[in-house]
């Protein structure tokens, strides 16, 4: 299946912005495709011998016409970065919520040395706003446009 331009460019700001994983799972899932239900033809269109017809359906997966490979490149990078954020803002609220504290940071250990691991660069307790910024560059994202060249950003 033939990447279009957009996704392209995405996955080499990834790249270079040392996300290369999400780059590759982006790539992988443009090149999958979207998953369509398919109903089975077993060749007879009367049915089963006891008159039940036969509603067999098997997944498969059809590539992205080139005008849905943004809106689901967008799609793929917010549940991949936004929705964790937000989530995890949400549970330091409900954690704190629980304590009857206003905040609880939410830490965690790594579970072969049993040491905290680094300190997130988070702001307050519960904050989702940078999900939030990350969120709308997303929706920003489908009306950018690379620079001509020769054009300092």
């Amino acid at each position: 299946m033939a990447i279009s331009e957009d996704v392209r460019q995405i996955i080499r700001i990834l790249e270079e912005e040392d996300f290369g994983a999400l780059a590759g799972e982006l790539l992988t899932e443009m090149s999958l495709g979207r998953p369509v239900e398919k109903r089975l033809d077993h060749g007879s269109d009367e049915g089963d011998a006891d008159g039940a017809d036969n509603d067999e359906t098997v997944l498969v997966r059809v590539p992205f016409a080139d005008e849905e490979q943004l809106p689901e490149s967008v799609q793929f990078l917010r549940l991949r970065l936004v929705e964790p954020i937000r989530a995890f803002a949400e549970a330091e609220r409900i954690a704190g919520g629980l304590a009857g504290a206003k905040g609880v940071r939410i830490r965690f250990v790594d579970p072969e040395d049993r040491q905290e691991t680094g300190p997130m660069s988070r702001g307050d307790l519960g904050d989702s706003s940078l999900a939030d910024k990350l969120d709308a560059l997303l929706m920003r994202l489908p009306d950018m446009r690379l620079p001509p060249a020769g054009t300092e950003v």
